[in-house]
């Protein structure tokens, strides 16, 4: 741990001043996992227990890559789908209006379909059975292909076109295509449906404004939860152990205890930008490394790509050395107004970053005798 050692003090003393309420961080090259440790408790209340190494926590958007985006890298793989595919295709050429007909599975996973950041569904339609011809009605902000903006309604529908290429729900898919293939045990959508002991052993979040009890198991996300916690932007819980099997895969491009999960060539291509010139650097559902006001700041490689999420868990990995970083939080307890893991996340992978290179040098000569 000793390179990784400040990285791993700048979170104990960020909790241990309840500037975040509780964190948990792993640290590693390759397969190697370098630091795995856990700070703080599960809530701010008297309730809260400390967490483990299993604790779970919402993880907001990082689910775009835990779940959407690999499932429709694997569809890729297997044949089933097309970068080039458009919307009619899988919704009906009658049901997508002509400013949509040209938006491709490329646009969505890249955020560059022109469909607007955010819109409260939870607001707009009654029940969630009209969320794809509501956002098929939706007016787009930009041409496609024209500008990037981080859309979570661009991956609902890109969650929503998976259900019905397969025919199968989302959580189900993540399960049969991501999380049991890489030995994610405790990872996936609606987590209080495995057990008891899960609510006990889960990051709060914040309170329900419809019931003003604690979020807990529950997605945060107000549209994911609209959509019964299973939506293609947000609503996988994961824990320390899991997500850091996710990172181990992510540094391996591909691989993970020597079994191929996602063939190379279509992994490299995933992680390269695609979106050069246009307002962030996106590959295939990632979010890659560009500049001091990224989440990895500027001292990481700037090859590096993973994803951050709202609730404040983040997976990140440089594809040349192998090195990752999974840090989990759940800063929006007792309330979102916390952003102080912004600057905690930079200020991170400077550390992380600095460390690999203090690993990486030789060993001092020995002294004369």
């Amino acid at each position: 741990m000793a390179p990784f050692e400040k990285a791993v003090r700048l979170i104990k003393d960020t909790v241990e001043s309840r500037r975040l309420p509780s964190a948990a961080l792993g640290i590693g090259i390759g397969d190697t996992v370098c630091v795995k440790e856990t700070f703080g408790a599960t809530s701010v209340t008297p309730e809260g227990i400390p967490v483990r190494e299993d604790t779970l926590y919402d993880m907001a958007s990082v689910s775009k890559i835990l779940s959407t985006s690999m499932i429709a890298l694997r569809f890729i793989a297997e044949g089933i789908l097309d970068l080039a595919d458009m919307l009619p295709r899988y919704f009906g050429q009658d049901a997508v209006p002509e400013d949509k007909k040209e938006i491709s599975l490329f646009h969505l996973l890249t955020h560059t379909s022109g469909y607007p950041a955010h819109i409260p569904l939870y607001e707009k339609i009654p029940t969630p059975e009209l969320t794809v011809p509501y956002l098929l009605s939706v007016p787009l902000e930009h041409a496609p292909g024209t500008r990037v903006v981080y859309s979570c309604m661009g991956f609902i529908l890109l969650g929503k076109m998976l259900e019905r290429i397969s025919g199968k729900t989302l959580d189900v898919l993540a399960r049969e295509e991501v999380f049991s293939p890489l030995g994610m045990t405790r990872t996936g959508y609606h987590p209080l449906d495995a057990g008891t002991d899960y609510s006990a052993n889960t990051a709060y979040t914040e309170r329900n404004p419809l019931t003003g009890e604690w979020l807990i198991g529950q997605v945060h996300d107000e549209n994911a939860r609209f959509l019964n916690g299973v939506s293609g932007n947000a609503g996988v819980f994961s824990n320390l152990n899991d997500s850091i099997r996710f990172a181990r895969m992510l540094a391996g491009h591909g691989v993970l205890d020597r079994k191929t999960y996602l063939p190379r060539r279509i992994f490299d291509v995933s992680i390269q930008n695609h979106t050069p010139g246009l307002e962030e650097n996106r590959g295939l559902g990632f979010q890659l490394a560009g500049g001091w006001h990224s989440c990895s700041g500027r001292f990481f490689p700037q090859s590096g790509f993973g994803h951050n999420g709202f609730t404040g868990p983040h997976i990140f990995v440089d594809p040349g050395s192998g090195l990752w970083t999974v840090l989990l939080l759940n800063r929006v307890h007792p309330t979102r107004e916390n952003a102080e893991h912004l600057r905690v996340r930079r200020i991170l992978h400077t550390l992380i970053a600095i460390g690999l290179e203090e690993r990486s040098l030789p060993p001092e000569p020995l002294s004369p005798s």
